[in-house]
């Protein structure tokens, strides 16, 4: 029999011996797609992490007859399905450090003090952009990494490009964190250029993750373009936007001799941040998501749209007016004006997303007997419950500011900045990673109670910083107290979760229960059935389920979901799938026992 060489490309492998598509597409060469690679199987396994040898040993095995040609060949998954751990387990360490623990103590020093200025802009500024860069970003890059390909039936594109982005952006977060502070207090030059350089790190790996992401999209054959992923888009755009502004600022100042930013530079591009970037990106993820998790009705396309479109003429505008209100004295009222009416989209934006959502809306949710997983739901009503809270203030302040001329105090609008960073944000994150880090491990989540505890934490810690921030500020600084507690309480929650998520992704993938399916039905586990019965994979694979052709899906995906949560991933008639498998059951039992 013919061997199998690296110098072989992937093109002559498959014409030759048609059979060996699937090994392809288990690894993720083929990215779903029927252009066959004309590359050398040595540059394709380089490219996803593989190692050459063992995808040569699959392939000769299968051709040579040594395995059935109808069994699984990979049973170790490709390096590229768990890529996101590194990121995920990166954010926890950051924000249990320089996010949260950090912050906090700042926090507690400013309620010792009964001063909100009693801590220097500059070590505010490093906390924030550790939330923003370490927490948020990091995150958000590694469940980017993990859910949009499973979105669009593909592959990562690359997986090195993927870690050089992380190894980037991590020496960015370091290299900024230090040296911002360092350069502020000592006025020296020469620290400011590792500070430079760590914003541009950040920005190159911005580019990279973007890259990565659009090719992903493009290598698989996806051809209708969904409203969710003009969120994502947009909110990847506004992120690499706010990255290269601050490379281009921190220059210019650096230049000048300038050791501080204007707040009418900072305050817009931290709204983009938190609106533009992290916000957008919640909201596609979850627009995608939500509906097959909680078992609630589609949100309506064209109101999607229509957020869609308000939330980022509502960031344009702010950013824009936000920043020559300060710089043109003859203008300030047109563009406070313009600001006012920013914020009155953005919010009219926010609330559409909420009302479509259908989350509150009894008479929407699905009625099926699916028993659909609902343990992170009360973390997605309250995130949505601290946006409804924020996004009200923001409008209150806005039409205050424009009808009486006067800023809202900073303690008011910064209440409303971490009502919606750690209500709405984080409270979104936390109930996505414990949606998300089982689904990728194929095991349940390590604790429960964990969980339970940091839903409590975090809501409580958030309740007093976003209450007793003003009221401490401009009415009793008794109540300093308890927003210094605040800070320790949110810290203790993320400890929870840290903990949590960590112990989570150390599993192996657990074996099911192995009673014998007799009958399948709305809640029987798509995993075991296909184990039990191989035969109904074909079935599936025929109503429109693809994705279980990649035995990584299989053993991901399928061991989470229910019969009746897949016919919701992809809508088809419950009862007709029923009665096909239920008649390849009969029929295999029927065989069996003959």
């Amino acid at each position: 029999m013919e061997r199998i060489r690296q110098e072989n490309t992937v093109k002559e492998v498959i014409e030759k011996f048609p059979i060996t598509r699937r090994i392809f597409e288990t690894y993720g060469i083929m990215c779903g797609g029927n252009i066959l690679p004309d590359k050398p199987l040595s540059f394709f396994a380089k490219m996803h992490n593989i190692n050459p040898a063992k995808l040569i040993e699959d392939l000769q095995k299968l051709i040579d007859g040594e395995v059935d040609s109808n069994s699984d060949v990979v049973i170790t998954r490709p390096q590229t399905e768990h890529v996101y751990e590194i990121f995920v387990k990166t954010a926890i360490l950051i924000v249990l450090s320089t996010g949260c623990l950090y912050g906090a103590s700042l926090l507690a020093y400013m309620a010792f003090r009964n001063s909100m200025t009693s801590v220097s802009w500059m070590l505010i500024e490093t906390h924030g952009d550790t939330q923003v860069y370490g927490w948020v970003g990091l995150f958000i890059m590694g469940l980017s990494y993990f859910a949009l390909p499973k979105f669009w039936n593909s592959m990562l594109y690359s997986t090195p490009l993927a870690y050089k982005s992380f190894f980037l952006m991590v020496a960015g977060i370091f290299l900024s964190f230090v040296f911002k502070a360092i350069a502020y207090y000592s006025g020296l030059f020469f620290f400011k250029i590792p500070a430079l350089i760590g914003c541009a790190f950040q920005t190159i790996s911005i580019a990279i993750f973007i890259y990565v992401i659009c090719m992903t999209y493009f290598s698989s054959e996806k051809k209708k373009f969904e409203i969710y992923e003009g969120f994502l888009l947009s909110s990847y755009l506004w992120f690499a936007l706010q990255a290269i502004a601050f490379v281009a600022l921190y220059f210019h100042f650096n230049i000048v001799g300038n050791t501080e930013i204007p707040e009418a530079f900072k305050n817009p591009i931290r709204h983009i941040q938190i609106v533009g970037f992290a916000c957008m990106v919640i909201i596609g993820i979850f627009t995608k998501t939500l509906p097959i998790f909680l078992g609630i009705q589609e949100p309506n396309r064209k109101i999607n749209l229509y957020v869609l479109y308000l939330l980022n003429i509502s960031i344009a505008l702010k950013t824009i007016s936000g920043f020559y209100r300060e710089y043109t004295a003859n203008l300030h009222g047109f563009f406070t004006v313009i600001f006012c009416l920013a914020g009155i989209l953005e919010t009219v934006g926010m609330f559409l997303f909420i009302y479509n959502l259908n989350l509150f809306d009894s008479r929407k949710t699905v009625k099926n007997p699916t028993n659909l997983p609902t343990g992170f739901r009360k973390y997605i009503r309250a995130a949505l419950i601290w946006l409804f809270v924020s996004e009200g203030a923001l409008l209150t302040f806005t039409v205050y500011e424009a009808l009486s001329g006067e800023q809202v105090p900073h303690a008011l609008f910064g209440a409303y900045r971490h009502a919606i960073f750690v209500g709405f944000i984080s409270m979104m994150i936390l109930g996505c990673a414990s949606k998300m880090i089982p689904l990728s491990k194929g095991v349940k989540l390590c604790s429960t109670k964990l969980l339970n505890a940091t839903f409590i934490l975090i809501n409580i810690g958030c309740v007093f910083r976003v209450t007793a921030q003003p009221i401490a500020t401009l009415l009793y600084p008794q109540v300093y107290a308890f927003m210094g507690i605040s800070g320790f309480l949110e810290y203790a929650a993320m400890f929870c979760f840290g903990i949590n998520a960590w112990q989570t992704m150390q599993l192996d993938a657990e074996e099911e229960s192995s009673d014998q399916i007799k009958i399948a039905t709305a809640s029987t586990n798509v995993y075991q059935l296909i184990k039990q019965y191989p035969q109904t994979l074909d079935i599936l694979v025929g109503f429109g389920f693809k994705q279980l052709k990649n035995p990584v899906l299989r053993n991901t995906l399928a061991r989470t979901i229910s019969l009746g949560q897949a016919v919701q991933i992809n809508p088809i008639n419950l009862e007709d799938l029923l009665k096909e498998l239920n008649g390849a059951i009969k029929k295999y039992v029927g065989a069996k026992v003959a």
